[in-house]
């Protein structure tokens, strides 16, 4: 049963972010043109503006289905995001499953590849899978601030940009994930993608 403050972090957290998101000064560089869509990763701890750069795109995002999670998917679908609840330690086959029917059907998918849990900066294969059965390309997006708040207690180290302060996106290159390799070769492709998110 929700409580008085599950509706409030349900129901009113979300205008405050998206008020407090437009105070930034966001730049956008390198950001890819056309009209394909795309498998978008970033870490866990920039998530707050990394779902934030693919609301107005046709977008397909992949949410845990833990009482954060909850919070996480009522701001989504506020941004007109096609929501898809699951992840790697619950739910994952039939997540990854129903992301790759949204991709093939036209949508960008977007994804925390480190998260829910971590570990941080780990990244994990779900992006790469879509990559292959969808035959669209990964693209790593690094997101930096030049003044923030780092909750050191949390397991990603999430970062809260400070109001005002400078946003700095960057889109990475684009990687085709095209044939399963083996467990060498896997970590130093997921190494290359992880390289353009830091």
């Amino acid at each position: 049963m929700k409580t008085a403050f599950d509706f409030i972090a349900l129901k009113i957290l979300p205008s405050v972010i998206d008020l407090y998101i437009k105070t930034l000064r966001i730049e956008i560089l390198n950001k890819p043109s056309g009209d394909k869509n795309y498998v978008y990763i970033f870490w866990h701890s920039k998530m707050l503006i990394g779902w934030w750069l693919f609301r107005k795109l046709r977008s397909a995002a992949l949410v845990s289905q833990s009482k954060d999670g909850d919070i996480l998917n009522s701001l989504l679908i506020k941004w007109n995001y096609k929501v898809v609840r699951g992840s790697s330690s619950k739910g994952a086959k039939e997540a990854l499953d129903s992301m790759t029917g949204l991709v093939k059907e036209g949508y960008n998918a977007v994804i925390t590849p480190d998260g829910p849990r971590g570990p941080a900066l780990n990244m994990k294969n779900g992006p790469l899978i879509i990559s292959y059965k969808c035959i669209v390309s990964v693209i790593p997006v690094k997101i930096s601030f030049s003044r923030k708040k780092i909750l050191n207690k949390s397991w990603d180290s999430f970062e809260i940009p400070y109001p005002f302060s400078k946003c700095t996106v960057v889109f990475g290159n684009k990687y085709n994930y095209n044939s399963y390799l083996d467990e060498n070769e896997l970590i130093e492709f997921k190494s290359k993608l992880s390289s353009e998110m830091i």
